[in-house]
């Protein structure tokens, strides 16, 4: 499913990288050189090319380029006049995209507002900022709750299935995004921003589309961590998602891809082959020690605990376990990115959509959940988690390029 593109430099920041920005620029300095009928005729094939279009951020695409030739048409005298001309159009959808063109230009009118002189870009709006989402960005991750501890716990909420659920207890390594930093290394542990590969590396497309930037791991900050040791010792691992995996579109998603470069020395930013219309908020990466425990509603834990009370007071220890060292007064639910460990369950062990091979057969590598650098918000879909799975053997023979993308959305 997956095509590549030739890959080039450039130097990226958060929403708008600076060759994004050239090409976008010399988008619309093309537009401005085309006739009125010209970009009328561009406008009208851009609509009827998109009933082709099944993948949504193709179809995103379309709509953002149909955006540039509109705002270049509108800004023409008689740009306006020459749109409601086609409302007679017998191509209902011709119309109704007409229909749509006017209300825009109709809502920019009333807000006094021209054509944007740089492309859109996003903000997050109505959220405080001492709302407690920020909390871990601004905070180093507590420690890992000792397994003594967690034994003693375990045996006085569940003495007669503590051992079994014992047995089941896995190291795993937390990803606590911090504040982005200007002057981090390129090659630094983070999530969201642009990446950075070797320059021989081709970005991955899916439906004609770049992949989304997810994040990128040096496997040398998780030196000493519990768990790096099924890692490699140094390197980058690289994630990408097809936009509509990550957002959500089970039937148009086509997954993911992941890349393990043992050498991080010659790396440097990647340019897209188009220009990235997601580009997720920057948040460099530091690390938190975990022990983990099955999900509640997965089959091993209901084979251990098959009465629903019990299985209650297992989930609360549970989340005790993923808060420990978390103030008390902070009544939201933390972050859960880890490496390893297990997969937390939203729609139980149903992954039919996304994984070749049935559920048991893999390992989770990689859980990604929304995330906040401190001041802006990232998340995935209507809201949930993204999976990186790889079958045993294959984690155990650090074949990552194998790796499949899994979603569960609330």
């Amino acid at each position: 499913m997956v095509e590549v593109t030739d890959g080039k430099i450039l130097t990226g920041k958060f929403v708008v990288c600076s060759v994004s920005l050239f090409r976008w620029e010399a988008g619309m300095n093309e537009l401005v050189q085309r006739s009125d009928a010209e970009l009328l005729q561009a406008w009208l094939d851009n609509v009827r090319s998109r009933a082709t279009i099944e993948h949504i951020g193709a179809l995103n695409r379309q709509f953002h380029e149909q955006a540039r030739i509109e705002r270049e048409l509108v800004a023409h005298v008689g740009g306006l006049d020459r749109l409601r001309e086609l409302l007679t159009h017998a191509d209902p959808e011709v119309v109704l995209s007409v229909e749509q063109a006017l209300r825009r230009s109709d809502a920019c009118a009333a807000d006094g507002r021209g054509r944007s002189a740089v492309p859109p870009g996003s903000a997050d709006a109505g959220i405080l900022d001492d709302h407690p989402i920020f909390w871990p960005a601004r905070h180093p991750p507590p420690p890992a709750m000792e397994v003594s501890e967690i034994a003693q716990r375990l045996i006085a909420a569940l003495p007669l299935e503590a051992a079994a659920l014992l047995r089941q207890l896995r190291p795993a390594i937390g990803l606590w995004p911090q504040t982005a930093r200007a002057h981090a290394p390129i090659d630094g542990s983070r999530l969201g921003g642009m990446p950075c590969a070797p320059p021989d590396w081709r970005w991955p497309v899916a439906a004609t589309e770049p992949m989304l930037f997810l994040g990128q791991i040096n496997c040398a900050d998780l030196r000493g961590l519990p768990g790096a040791e099924a890692l490699p010792s140094q390197g980058l691992l690289s994630c990408f998602g097809d936009h509509d995996t990550v957002m959500g579109c089970l039937l148009t998603g086509q997954g993911g891809a992941l890349y393990h470069w043992p050498e991080t020395e010659n790396l440097m930013p990647a340019e897209p082959p188009l220009e990235m219309l997601t580009v997720f908020p920057r948040a460099e990466l530091t690390f938190r020690p975990m022990w983990d425990l099955p999900d509640p509603e997965s089959r091993i834990i209901e084979a251990i605990l098959p009465d629903r009370p019990r299985r209650d007071i297992y989930k609360r220890f549970r989340d005790d376990l993923h808060r420990y060292g978390f103030p008390a007064e902070l009544d939201y639910p933390c972050n859960r990115s880890k490496l390893l460990g297990w997969p937390d369950l939203l729609q139980g062990e149903s992954f039919e959509f996304t994984l070749d091979q049935p559920f048991d057969q893999y390992r989770l590598l990689m859980q990604l959940d929304g995330y906040t650098n401190g001041s802006e918000i990232a998340g995935w879909g209507p809201g949930g988690f993204l999976y990186y799975f790889l079958s045993k053997q294959d984690l155990a023979g650090r074949r990552f390029e194998t790796a499949e993308l899994a979603i569960q959305f609330t």
